[in-house]
């Protein structure tokens, strides 16, 4: 990836990469990781777009303040931070979080986009269900007790290959221990810096914010989108994934067996492949129908 630059947002600095020319595409990541996770996608495409690669607040290199991970502030930071950028009609390419914002923010602000392609869109229901879920009823219920917890685990660094590797599905988890992927550590988002899970215990400390996304209907102005799921994804659920899907009305859907959390490190090329497609060639929506370009 190219140098790393900053965007200064209400005292905070915000990390990003910029690099290539043309059509502009703003990855987004999960929680738990940091923009390296686009490493394969940003070097395949740079050649023919502007590939700007954002770790979001308490991520990768961005500053980790002990507040401010609400969904709805990570909302503000991200059409804050589309306005620094100065582009015209920006495509977006998220995953989990990163997802959950855009659609969030899409909704709001709908003139931004040319096309979405998000990747296990987070919500309150595709939470609960995965085994995120499982750990939900110590955030919402005993909240200082894991905001303290948070503020204090850290994971020593040799072990971030293993966090990596455990979101990935069955087809990937021995490849990512024993062999990581360019980035794989990096991508880790720093999980050996002490506090690094104040964001996430943050962010689902409200999750009923989340369910924003589970009742969102997107109308005609709403930007073309595709989402993709990895089947066999175990931290939010691809069934679940399904339920959003009918009520998202993607104008494509893609379910990638084998696939978990991390599907743009575990099969790179087909991700890069659906992107490409989608974002080159985005749906028309007319009222309930929808045509190419």
């Amino acid at each position: 990836m190219s140098s790393t630059l900053f965007f200064a947002h209400e005292g905070n600095r915000l990390a990003y990469t910029r690099t290539g020319s043309g059509h502009p595409i703003l990855f987004l990541h999960n929680g738990g990781a940091a923009k390296e996770i686009w490493i394969r996608q940003a070097t395949a495409l740079a050649d023919r777009y502007e590939v700007i690669c954002l770790d979001h607040l308490g991520f990768g290199e961005s500053d980790m303040p002990e507040t401010g991970y609400t969904i709805g502030e990570y909302v503000e930071r991200l059409s804050a931070f589309i306005d620094h950028l100065a582009v015209d009609r920006i495509s977006i390419v998220a995953n989990c979080m990163g997802s959950a914002m855009t659609l969030l923010l899409a909704e709001r602000r709908p003139e931004l986009f040319r096309a979405l392609v998000l990747i296990n869109p987070l919500s309150e229901n595709t939470a609960r269900r995965g085994v995120i879920g499982l750990a939900i009823p110590f955030a919402t219920r005993l909240p200082r007790f894991s905001r303290w917890f948070a503020r204090q685990a850290s994971v020593p660094k040799p072990l971030t290959r293993f966090v990596i590797a455990a979101q990935y599905g069955p087809r990937g988890w021995r490849r990512g221990i024993l062999a990581p992927l360019p980035g794989a550590v990096d991508a880790g988002g720093g999980w050996n810096v002490r506090g690094r899970l104040v964001s996430m215990v943050e962010l689902f400390t409200d999750v009923a914010a989340l369910g924003a996304v589970d009742r969102l209907r997107p109308g005609r102005e709403f930007p073309p989108l595709a989402v993709v799921w990895g089947n066999a994804n175990l931290g939010l659920s691809p069934r679940a994934g399904r339920v959003l899907n009918e009520t998202l009305r993607p104008d494509r859907a893609e379910f990638l067996p084998g696939c978990g959390h991390l599907p743009m490190m575990e099969v790179p090329d087909a991700v890069t492949a659906i992107i490409v497609e989608f974002v080159t060639n985005p749906p028309v929506r007319l009222a309930d129908t929808t045509v190419s370009a």
